[in-house]
This record gives C-alpha cells, sequence and structure tokens, in this order.
C-alpha cells in the first residue's frame, strides 16, 4: 500500500492510537516496563506480559516477518507472545474501529549518551578527516563529532543554529544539541560550560567553547509528555566554526518526514550511518537512566528510525541532527534507542525549531 494512503488514513489512525495508547502506557509504566528484557521463563514473560508495552506508533503491518503495507497502529513490547498463552484480558484487539493494529517486538529504548569512554568502528571507507577525528578536538568546530556539558559523558552536537526569539541578536551563532547532551537532563545552569570533544573523549577546560544558553525541560515521571530533547549552547567569540556537518555539508533547509523515508546522521560514536523511517508518530516510555529503570520520560509524536545493516546510532550519538538521505535537509533530532542500537528515536525538526526559537544555519 502506498505512503499516501497512509497519510489518508491518518485522522483515523491516530483516534485508534490514542484509544489504546493512554491504557497500555501506563500500565507499562506501572510495571517500570524501561528496565524489562527478553526472558526464557514462559511464567515469567506471561505474568508481565499485560504491562510489557513500552511504545505505541503507527507505521505497516508487519506478516511473517515481512511489512505488508497495511496502514495500522503499532503496539511495541518487550516480549511477543503467542495468544495461547494470554489471559483475555492482556490481549490486544486485532482492530480498534475498523484500523488494524499489530504487535511489534524490540526493546525500550534509552538516551543515548555515552556512558563510558570506549571505541567502536569508524563509519564507511575512507571517512574524511573530521569523521576519523570525530571524538578529537576540532578546530575550526563542526559538526556532527563530540561534545557535551562538563558534567556528562559525551553526546554529539547535530548542527548550527540562530535565536528567534524577540529580543534576541539573530546574528548570533548557537550550537544545537539534546538536552541530555548539554544540559545533564535539566540540571545544568545556565551559562555552565561545554566541551568539545565532550568528557569522556578528554574534553576538559581548555576544550570549552560554548555556554549553555537554554534548553527545553524534560518533563519526567512518565505521565507529562515531551516533543523534544533539546538544548543550544552559545558559541564564545573566540570560536572558529564551520557551520558544516561532517561528511555531509551545509544544511539546505528542513522537511517533514514520512514513512520509509531514507536518513542519515553523523554522530559521535557510529560516525555517517543511513537508516529508514518506519514510524512517523511514535509515542514512547523512553529511560532516562541507565542504571535506574523508574526514571522514565513519555515522548509523543516521534521519528522510529531502523538501522540499515549497521546500528543506525550508539551510545554517543545523541544530538546528532537526523537528514533526508536524498538532500541535506533536516528531519529530526537524534536522542534515543535500545543498547543493541536496532532502531532510533528522534524528535521531528518542527517540534525542535518552535520549542526552542531557533532557526538552522
Amino acid at each position: 500500500m502506498a505512503v499516501a494512503s497512509i497519510l489518508t488514513n491518518m485522522p483515523d489512525l491516530r483516534a485508534a492510537k490514542q484509544q489504546i495508547r493512554g491504557q497500555l502506557l501506563q500500565l507499562g509504566l506501572g510495571g517500570r516496563v524501561v528496565g524489562m528484557r527478553t526472558t526464557v521463563s514462559v511464567a515469567s514473560a506471561v505474568s508481565s506480559a499485560g504491562r510489557n508495552v513500552h511504545a505505541v506508533g503507527i507505521g505497516r503491518k508487519i506478516t511473517e516477518g515481512s511489512v505488508d503495507g497495511t496502514p495500522c497502529v503499532r503496539i511495541y513490547v518487550v516480549q511477543k507472545l503467542p495468544l495461547s498463552l494470554l489471559s483475555p484480558r492482556d490481549v490486544v484487539p486485532k482492530e480498534i474501529d475498523g484500523i488494524p493494529t499489530d504487535i511489534v517486538e524490540c526493546a525500550p529504548a534509552f538516551l543515548l549518551s555515552k556512558k563510558k569512554p570506549s571505541r567502536a568502528s569508524a563509519a564507511a571507507s575512507a571517512p574524511p578527516t573530521c569523521s576519523t577525528n570525530r571524538r578529537s578536538r576540532q578546530r575550526p568546530v563542526v559538526a556532527g563529532i563530540s561534545a557535551g556539558h562538563r558534567d556528562i559523558t559525551a553526546g554529539t552536537l547535530g548542527c548550527f543554529c540562530q535565536s528567534t526569539r524577540p529580543g534576541d541578536d539573530p546574528t548570533i551563532m548557537f550550537a544545537l544539541s539534546n538536552n541530555h547532551v548539554f544540559a545533564n537532563v535539566n540540571q545544568a545552569l545556565p551559562g555552565d560550560p561545554l566541551f568539545q570533544p565532550g568528557p569522556a573523549d578528554g574534553g576538559m577546560f581548555v576544550d570549552h567553547f560554548a555556554n549553555l544558553e537554554r534548553f527545553v525541560p524534560i518533563r519526567l515521571g512518565g505521565t507529562l509528555s515531551n516533543k523534544v530533547d533539546a538544548a543550544i549552547g552559545r558559541i564564545l567569540p573566540n570560536t572558529a566554526v564551520d557551520a558544516k556537518i561532517c561528511s555531509v555539508g551545509s544544511i539546505s533547509g528542513t522537511v517533514a518526514a514520512i514513512e520509509d523515508m531514507v536518513v542519515r546522521k553523523h554522530g559521535r560514536t557510529t560516525g555517517l550511518r543511513e537508516g529508514t523511517i518506519d514510524d512517523i508518530e511514535h509515542d514512547a516510555l523512553v529511560g532516562m537512566d541507565h542504571g535506574d529503570p523508574s526514571v522514565v520520560g513519555l515522548f509523543e509524536d516521534q521519528l522510529r528510525i531502523v538501522s540499515s545493516g549497521l546500528p543506525f546510532g550508539l551510545g554517543g550519538d545523541s544530538g546528532s541532527l537526523v537528514i533526508e538521505g536524498s538532500s541535506t535537509r533536516a528531519a529530526g533530532l537524534y536522542f534515543a534507542g535500545p543498547e543493541d542500537g536496532s532502531f532510533g528515536l528522534a524528535n521531528k525538526i518542527d517540534h525542535v525549531l518552535n520549542e526552542l526559537q531557533i532557526r538552522l544555519v
């Protein structure tokens, strides 16, 4: 079925998603779903079946491992079980007001700043110097490389931008990344130093390249929704900048993401990677602390990106700008995914621009 048919049916798909989302995500929140993992114990899997939904979205139905093209409401679970093992109360209806549903098994997403220093394989053959050295200090500063608040490990500087907030100087240059990369999940203060590279990559006082300007607070607890994980830092006057993204080049505008859109990003850990958007209105409970699954944020209207072979993103790639594969137009801001990198989540770029009051450079 063509993408156009999904867009045509979007009002009905959204209504069906809203019907089921509140109840299932609330149950998952109560069951600490972001801390769950698949298990070989049938008894354990069955006992948690009613509380293992961590996301609900809109995509195409998957039948016997292949996408069959039918627009549906997707329910993402930690572990998928046969109907014969489920209590009737835990069975998701096959349709909601005529809209098909589909159960997709995958791990819950977590924020993707780097937990500890490590080395990963470089992306692509013969990468440019900025990619080979993406975890090192680079001057002039480019986007798509290691950066972060002084109190985190490391994330990615997504791109450069300017403020559209009334009263702000529209010529001042800022760096864009995630709240959890530049503002340490709401704990930082405006004016705090940002390092390039990030602390996990050796960044220290002499690598101070920007100051935290502002961020959109993340509402924790899993009941109040968030649209973005985003922050900007004001580039220091004496810091040279090349307003391009490593391996990508200059941004040429923005684009509204659609299902099956091929996208790419350049991040601190995996470099240049490609993926495909398979869910355009993804609502998910996202783990905010790898050591404490009770710390959760609810993110609504996100993009879900599935990997094309190699992981699209891993820890340390948070903050990468997601770019349309056939152009240099921005589609989103990468921020979360499971540890295996099988998929990733990104804020829609329009939400980022509107909530931070910025325009991309």
